[in-house]
């Protein structure tokens, strides 16, 4: 019976079948300068719905010497492939901060990328930085000049990409032409034959992170701007050749999203997206005419499209799989000592290295694997509304400065600590140390401190503009990281009222006294270099603010000389509770899917397949084939078995792998059915031509 079945297909299907290209899109994203494997918390739970049973495990991922293993292997399997990297990637670590990011650039180089996107925070080390890494033949403004380390700045081997970014001139001494492209908007790459278009879009969050970082630059703005950029370079795109094209998106996938139900169909097939580090197992898609959207989380994973073309250049197969970098990989030698030699320096007794901008006097005079103190709790990020991490570092800064209220950025830098005795997932346990690099991870930036007084109106301000720019139900609201950490403050909120009107009230932390709008508080926060003196923490309306000075050295404490102090005499004494409570009881992560909400997310839960095979997560490339086929899934394949035109065995292989190859160098030319059984016992079955 079941040989009767599979001539009956290959009956049905010989006067249908096409020749075949599939292509594979590999996606990593915001890197954040992580050169070596760390701990990371991964959400285990629905993939693609809120699931009030979900939990968390904290896990060892990452490492550019294990991602050059895995890219490799997804480079062998086919060779019809692209490698893009979106997203900050220069920027977020020990090692990039003391070298504004070259310690970072040969490793990257070597990962054998394509095309890239900048993200927001590869713009954290000031204009002149930028423009010698990503435009290093020009134009420079001599203005800049001042603006750079006393040593050279390193470059991308593989082009960047940003439609949305041009040159604002700034004077008569600027070279810069006003409104010209800093990078090219646009890259056509072929492959198999197969022309695909790619749109670079970066960050336009960098002059609200800090105006000096976006000086001599223009940023698209807004909603229809971007559907008017995007739809005119994939016109452009489409014109030319292309059979398929793709937004390389550092807008964060909110905002993609967004974009992608705006959009004239037919135009985008895919967005990939950075910066907001989420992990999209499966794609999203707002209905089954618009584009696809999917983001890879940060650099503990690696994103893979496959998408399979017919002999007219026409999409008839795509499929997505999200994969862990887990230490089960074998680390690539050669990257391996790439990474080892940029983190030597970092590595012995005494670094002795500075601030590379003189902004501070943050200095570094012990090893990053030097053991800074410990913790009695589970300190992370990975909340949008609050953290452990920031809550606990605002209580330090309160007390040490004896101030009301502390504010720390909303940042998602993160590299979870546990305590003693916390069980990780590869059954290791915790034993609660804080190294250096530690707190590097959580804060690679040499913010000075400061102290100034504000009104309890102007608090209230703050809270709101924090609770639009992460939880707004209108996604090009949103910008950003996530709500600041504060300390003294207890809030009641509703995320489901209208932007602006999300605080319902305020009152000091622990107390039933309410925070009124003209009391006067005083504030410890973050300053960035030559901020106006009304800001702190970038946000306006504080008075009397003067640096918060370190005996050591008479000169602004930094926040890391700050916690480094603390943690020299004290535990790391964790704040867990909740002190913003959401009475919309609107879902966090980990009962959340995401860290940072995308409304009305729809997902695909099944790939698209216009020959009418069951095709989940399966693709079988090259098709035809002379020598090999291979055989990629997202679940574990048990067993294969190939049948000819005739209804004959003519392999049983057995697999246990998500993976494999078939040889077919001797099989006669003509068609053939492979039945594919899972470790779940389903069974798929896919043609294939031998030529």
């Amino acid at each position: 019976m079941k040989t009767k079945y599979l001539i009956y297909l290959l009956v049905m299907f010989s006067f249908s079948l096409k020749a075949q290209t599939t292509i594979t899109l590999l996606h990593y994203n915001d890197l954040h300068a992580h050169l070596v494997s760390h701990k990371d918390m991964i959400r285990v739970g629905d993939t693609c719905a809120t699931d009030p049973n979900a939990t968390f495990v904290i896990s060892e991922r990452g490492g550019l010497a294990r991602l050059k293993t895995k890219i490799d292997q997804e480079k062998t399997t086919n060779p019809l492939n692209i490698l893009m990297n979106i997203g900050d990637t220069y920027h977020g670590g020990v090692e990039a901060a003391y070298t504004s990011g070259n310690a970072i650039v040969d490793p990257v180089n070597a990962l054998g990328i394509d095309v890239g996107v900048p993200g927001n925070w590869d713009y954290a080390y000031g204009p002149g930085v930028f423009r010698k890494r990503y435009t290093p033949t020009g134009p420079f403004p001599t203005i800049m000049s001042s603006m750079l380390p006393s040593y050279a700045i390193k470059s991308p081997s593989f082009p960047y990409l940003a439609a949305n970014l041009t040159y604002a001139k700034l004077g008569p001494m600027d070279p810069s032409v006003n409104g010209a492209q800093v990078l090219p908007p646009t890259m056509e790459i072929t492959k198999g034959g197969i022309k695909i278009g790619f749109i670079g879009i970066t960050s336009d969050i960098v002059a609200q992170m800090y105006s000096t970082l976006a000086m001599g630059f223009t940023f698209t703005q807004g909603e229809t701007n971007y559907k008017t950029l995007i739809e005119t370079k994939a016109t452009s795109l489409r014109a030319n050749g292309c059979k398929m094209v793709c937004v390389m998106s550092e807008l964060g996938i909110q905002k993609d999203y967004r974009l992608s139900q705006i959009l004239t169909t037919g135009l985008v097939d895919i967005f990939f997206s950075a910066h907001t580090h989420e992990e999209t197992y499966k794609p999203l898609q707002f209905n089954s005419t618009t584009p696809w959207v999917v983001e890879s989380g940060d650099d503990t994973f690696l994103g893979k499209m496959n998408v399979t073309f017919d002999a007219t250049g026409t999409i008839t197969n795509k499929t997505w799989v999200l994969m862990s970098i887990k230490n089960d990989l074998i680390p690539n030698a050669a990257m391996q000592t790439l990474v080892d030699n940029e983190r030597a320096p970092f590595l012995i007794s005494d670094p002795n290295l500075v601030d590379p901008m003189g902004t501070s006097s943050q200095a570094l005079h012990r090893p990053i694997t030097a053991i800074a103190g410990t913790t009695n709790g589970l300190l992370t990020r990975k909340n949008a509304l609050e953290s452990s991490f920031n809550n606990s570092l605002t209580n330090i800064m309160a007390t040490h400065a004896s101030k009301q209220v502390a504010i720390t950025p909303g940042f998602r830098f993160d590299s979870p600590v546990a305590p003693s005795g916390f069980l990780f997932e590869d059954n290791t346990i915790a034993d609660g140390t804080i190294t250096v690099e530690d707190i590097y991870r959580f804060y690679p930036v040499f913010y000075t401190l400061a102290t100034a007084q504000t009104t309890g109106s102007n608090l209230k301000l703050i809270l709101e503009k924090l609770l639009k720019g992460t939880f707004s139900q209108t996604a090009f609201n949103q910008s950003g990281g996530w709500v600041d950490g504060f300390s003294g403050i207890d809030a009641t909120v509703n995320l489901d009222n209208p932007d602006d009107s999300k605080v319902i009230s305020m009152f000091y932390r622990g107390t039933t006294n309410p925070i009124n709008p003209t009391d006067n508080i005083s504030v410890i926060g973050c300053v960035r270099p030559n901020e106006a003196s009304d800001v702190l923490c970038s946000h306006t309306g504080f008075t009397s603010k003067a640096d918060y000075i370190n005996p050591a050295n008479s000169q602004a404490y930094t926040a890391i000389q700050l916690l480094e102090e603390y943690l020299a005499t004290n535990v790391f004494n964790v704040d867990t509770m909740s002190h913003i409570t959401d009475v919309s009881g609107q879902a966090q992560f980990v009962q959340s899917q995401f860290v940072q909400p995308v409304y009305n997310a729809n997902c695909v839960t099944t790939t698209l397949n216009t020959d009418g095979w069951n095709i989940q997560n399966m693709v079988i490339y090259p098709n035809p084939t002379k020598n090999e086929i291979f055989i990629s899934s997202g679940i574990q394949i048990k067993s294969i078995s190939v049948v000819n035109a005739i209804g004959q065995t003519i392999v049983n292989k057995n697999v246990n792998s998500q993976s494999t190859t078939i040889n077919v160098e001797n099989f006669a030319r003509g068609m053939y059915i492979i039945s594919v059984v899972s470790d779940k016992n389903t069974i798929e079955n896919h043609k294939f031509i031998k030529e």
